[in-house]
């Protein structure tokens, strides 16, 4: 494993500034998204109210804070890999709860948006449920992938840190 991070310290460091670039625009954006969201909920009419309600809470959070918050992760395991004297940080140390939190909300995403259909959209239900069934099944897999994750990186992040004890 040290014969590849020396051979590819150049593309780690890469990865390493793209993937937090990338978190901390992603955690930007959703903010701004939050808060312009948030503002026009509160200045519009009542369905366009609950429908800002709904696209906040499901998939702003979702899409880009805590895919902003797995990038930073992702950043600083790779930091961590090709560093010798880098420490965890926080994301990392915590990296299974937030992918399991991620996990959680892509399974929960999509049973808010089909209660939301069923609620303000007049659409047939079995148009929708069929919709729904489709949806959730693709964010199921996406979840188990990302508990994957969060188990691998558990128990993967203190190999890590012995092995550099070791060299």
């Amino acid at each position: 494993m040290n014969e590849f991070i020396e051979k590819n310290r150049g593309l780690l460091r890469f990865y390493c500034i793209a993937a937090r670039a990338m978190g901390w625009i992603l955690i930007i954006v959703g903010a701004l998204s939050t808060i312009i969201s948030l503002y026009a909920g509160l200045t519009g009419g009542e369905q366009f109210r609950s429908y800002m309600l709904y696209w906040f809470s499901a998939q702003l959070i979702l899409r880009s804070v805590l895919l902003g918050l797995v990038m930073l992760g992702l950043a600083q395991f790779v930091r961590y890999l090709y560093e010798n004297d880098c420490q965890t940080g926080w994301i990392l140390r915590h990296g299974d709860k937030v992918l399991y939190l991620y996990a959680a909300a892509l399974i929960i995403s999509p049973i808010l948006e089909y209660c939301f259909r069923m609620t303000f959209i007049n659409t047939s239900i079995m148009k929708t449920f069929f919709y729904f069934v489709s949806v959730e099944l693709t964010a199921l897999v996406k979840g188990l992938i990302s508990v994957g994750m969060g188990q691998v990186l558990r128990r993967i992040v203190p190999i890590v840190e012995e092995s550099k004890t070791l060299v």
